[in-house]
């Protein structure tokens, strides 16, 4: 009997995910753990491997559509074998991740249509379209007997709509410039002074980790009501600290101290560590942080799990170990999910101070700035030190202001008192 390969659920805020491409074709052999796909899910594109081995018998969808998860995608089972008729699945939308074809008005009168009436085997073209591209449909003014689906099985998607759509609209257009009279078209436009012709506009589609990127944060702006903190701290003793495990053959960063220190501030003020879930509110039983990842094409978060029972060394390798992960594209699924709090660091870029964006599935976000020497006073006397700011943004339907500058208050103390770090 066949296996169905379904669309799995990457990381804990995926509900649907855009099928990047197809590594093996139809009649392959594969292999049971072998990558036959990629999944381009709300955090990175990532690799489906087989979950038995057989043949690829079915591939139900295509690259650039999106597919809720726990649908079916494609078949494994044995050579010859009788592939029963597919149930209707939900519908899935085509998302162009390549450059559109531009059609000029004069190729239209010369080329045959670009869509066709072809009756459906059923004769009726409407159950060939899922419920949102009929709705769709219906808001265009579009008569769906006259598409021919470019979907599997002859299925009409939204991008079916929406190039109908523009090919009906040229066609009008080519049609009024037509019946114009001369003297009705308008003179082209002229310039008294003009020193060549200025660049042009140019467009380029989203790559799949910056489009993943873009879903991520528009659903976290949405649907979380940020508010955020701002704290100094001395980081003078920390870096004493920093310099003496150096010398003792433990190397740690900045960034290693401050994970460390909110784990602790995390344990002492449970709420930063929570989520907001409706009608309640969640409260995670770990402590496992997010650190952002930058990359020439976007952005990750690899996650360390448990932090509070790991030592500063501990958290320094594991840091250390993801972030080389994520540079090289190895992270795993289990890597990049089961985040309960997140730490921003543009520090080394120079940037003092900033305020970070909330993942969907967290209540918190720790933004970390660049240290600075500063004059301070010590003890009533002026004294050179070396400062950083600490911005914690916050979710206010699950914190208050107040809450959160507990907590800050709480970390910058482990910080400026950095022996608690290696306790």
């Amino acid at each position: 009997m066949a296996i169905e390969v379904v669309m799995p659920k990457l990381s804990d805020t995926m509900t649907e995910g855009v099928f990047g491409s197809w590594k093996k074709s139809i009649g392959d052999q594969v292999q049971r753990g072998e990558v036959i796909a990629e999944v381009e899910t709300d955090k990175a594109v990532m690799d489906l491997e087989a979950f038995a081995s057989g043949i690829l018998l079915e591939q139900r969808v295509h690259s650039g559509e999106l597919v809720p998860v726990g649908t079916v995608i494609g078949l494994i089972g044995s050579a010859g074998e009788a592939v029963a008729k597919a149930e209707p699945e939900p519908p899935v939308s085509r998302i162009g991740i390549g450059p559109e074809k531009i059609i000029s008005s004069e190729e239209l009168p010369a080329a045959p249509p670009l869509v066709e009436s072809v009756p459906a085997k059923n004769g009726h073209h409407e159950e060939l379209a899922g419920p949102v591209v009929r709705r769709k449909a219906r808001e265009m003014g579009i008569d769906l007997s006259q598409l021919q689906g470019s979907g599997p099985g002859g299925r009409i998607l939204l991008e079916d709509l929406e190039r109908y759509s523009g090919v009906i609209l040229a066609h009008s257009e080519a049609a009024i410039a037509e019946s114009l009279p001369p003297e009705q078209a308008e003179p082209p436009a002229t310039s008294s002074f003009h020193k060549g012709e200025p660049p042009a506009d140019s467009e380029q589609p989203l790559s799949k980790m910056r489009a993943a990127i873009a879903r991520s944060v528009d659903k976290a702006w949405r649907e979380i009501p940020h508010f955020s903190v701002t704290m100094e701290v001395d980081m003078e003793a920390a870096r004493e600290v920093r310099r003496e495990l150096k010398a003792s053959g433990t190397p740690v960063s900045i960034n290693d101290m401050v994970i460390k220190g909110a784990a602790l501030a995390l344990k002492a003020f449970p709420m930063v560590n929570a989520v907001f879930g409706g009608d309640r509110i969640i409260l995670h039983g770990e402590i496992n942080i997010g650190i952002a990842v930058s990359l020439e094409e976007g952005l990750l978060v690899p996650v360390i799990r448990g932090c509070d029972r790991m030592t500063l060394a501990e958290i320094a390798l594991s840091s250390e170990r993801l972030i080389k992960r994520a540079r090289s594209g190895q992270l795993s699924e289990n890597e990049l999910s089961g985040g309960t709090f997140s730490i921003s660091n543009l520090g080394m870029y120079g940037v003092t101070t900033f305020s970070a964006v909330i993942h969907p599935s967290q209540g918190a976000i720790l933004a970390v700035g660049a240290l600075r020497e500063t004059v301070i006073v010590k003890n009533g006397q002026p004294a050179s030190s070396r400062i950083m700011n600490l911005n914690l943004s916050a979710d206010h339907r699950l914190l208050d202001g107040a809450y959160a500058a507990r907590f800050l208050k709480e970390l910058k103390h482990i910080l400026e008192n950095p022996v608690r770090l290696l306790l």
